[in-house]
């Protein structure tokens, strides 16, 4: 029976982040995946601008990158656009498939053992260690599990049954997200999205909760549309006949009447892939007795615009950072691996809190917003780095918050009253 220091149950971006920097620290560890990598997962495939925080992510920009986005598009229901331009990249796209093989690529050159192919079947924790077993029948011990496993991780069971909390998410607090990838080419890609590739969002898509997007990649387009798992149930039990794959497709014909999308490119449903995304603030405790949560597996995603990335990422280093404090302690009881519960919410959890009213302010009003984000350049700036997750809760609160309240009164109200309505400026691809 083979012993590690740590096992990381899943090898997504927030486990492959735990296995780099343990690693790193020059621990053994184990990164054990169900999956065979390399291997495609449904994501709209943006980095926030966080992500330069990770040096061994900017370092490498080569082997993964994409594209750099200068410029962002925000249609509202009406249509209305906001479009923010900037000298620097605000945004960042990859694709899953190459990006999170290549994190585990990083992790096993540390010395992580990678284990593919081969789902965790059950693991349970005694006074000394956690004892693993793995869908082939072997079984292993390490000193600490993570769990990485993504929406209804098994980890994140086992703390939510512990500590008497639902065992799952409720449906408003999962997004259902639907997309694809098409292959456009260079040419067009540069003529339609410009050097800059333009980031494109469509906020309260056929004025349901949530938004499409439409990301440029270096030559291939990603589409797709997020919604509360929670709508979609209620619009199924209201018309049995509505369905979320022509709801994508409609999108698409959408697009293309804008001509963001190539016309003679026909997108069927076999194209399209799905996941759930957790979107709940993230869970009120993430640890226990040698065992603690990141990434999707502790809802750690932002509530305005699913990104979780970053989040996914630096769960994961801040995890190993907290495990290396406690390897010197030798100490795992849950009351010491709160270390790490108190690290990512002291660090981004007041974040998460405040991106979930501006969903909230979004979903509300969303004309009003966009039209004064589009009139007003420094609102612009603010609303755009906050959808992509590149504001600090602070100026969430402080500063956003304010100027949404001022263009609600100052755009709707007195403008129906004094019977003066500002012209927004049209935008052209």
């Amino acid at each position: 029976m083979s012993h590690y220091d740590v096992l990381v149950e899943g090898a997504g971006p927030a486990g492959a982040t735990a296995a780099y920097y343990l690693a790193k620290q020059g621990k053994k560890v184990a990164l054990v995946d169900r999956a065979k990598f390399p291997r495609e997962k449904a994501c709209g495939g943006g980095l926030c601008v966080h992500i330069e925080e990770f040096d061994h992510i900017i370092s490498n920009w080569d082997d993964f990158l994409e594209s750099k986005c200068f410029r962002g598009i925000v249609y509202g229901p009406d249509f209305t656009p906001v479009d923010y331009v900037s000298e620097k990249p605000f945004f960042y796209n990859i694709r899953r498939l190459k990006f999170d093989n290549t994190l585990v690529e990083y992790a096993v050159a540390e010395g992580a053992t990678l284990i593919e192919g081969i789902a965790v079947k059950s693991f349970e924790v005694k006074t000394d260690k956690v004892i693993t077993k793995l869908r082939n029948g072997d079984e292993l011990t390490s000193d600490v599990i993570i769990g990485a496993g993504g929406s209804f991780d098994m980890v994140s069971r086992r703390i939510r049954e512990i500590e008497n909390m639902p065992m799952k998410w409720k449906d408003e607090d999962i997004a259902t997200a639907l997309y694809f990838e098409v292959e456009v080419g260079r040419e067009y890609m540069d003529r339609v999205y410009g050097k800059e590739r333009v980031s494109m969002a469509h906020i309260k898509y056929q004025n349901l909760d949530g938004y499409g997007w439409s990301f440029s990649k270096d030559t291939v387009l990603n589409v797709g549309i997020g919604c509360p798992r929670s709508i979609i149930k209620k619009l199924k039990k209201d018309n049995p006949k509505w369905d979320e794959r022509q709801y994508l497709l409609d999108y698409v014909d959408t697009l293309k009447d804008q001509g963001w999308f190539p016309k003679d490119i026909e997108v069927n449903r076999k194209m399209i892939a799905g996941s759930n995304i957790p979107v709940g603030m993230g869970m009120k405790c993430t640890v226990g007795d040698r065992m603690l949560v990141i990434g999707d597996a502790g809802g750690f995603v932002s509530p305005l615009s699913g990104e979780g990335l970053y989040y996914a990422l630096d769960s994961g280093r801040i995890a190993a950072e907290s495990l290396d404090a406690l390897f010197k302690e030798g100490a795992f009881d849950k009351q010491s691996m709160m270390l790490y519960h108190n690290a990512w919410s002291g660090k981004w959890g007041d974040d998460l809190e405040w991106l979930k009213v501006g969903w909230h302010l979004l979903m509300v009003m969303p004309n009003s917003l966009i039209k004064y984000a589009a009139l007003d350049e420094e609102t612009k700036e603010f609303f755009t780095h906050m959808f992509v997750g590149s504001m600090p809760a602070s100026k969430i609160k402080n500063k956003v918050l304010a100027l949404i309240a001022k263009g609600a009164l100052k755009h709707d109200f007195l403008s129906h009253v004094i019977g003066k309505h500002e012209q927004v400026p049209s935008i052209s691809n």
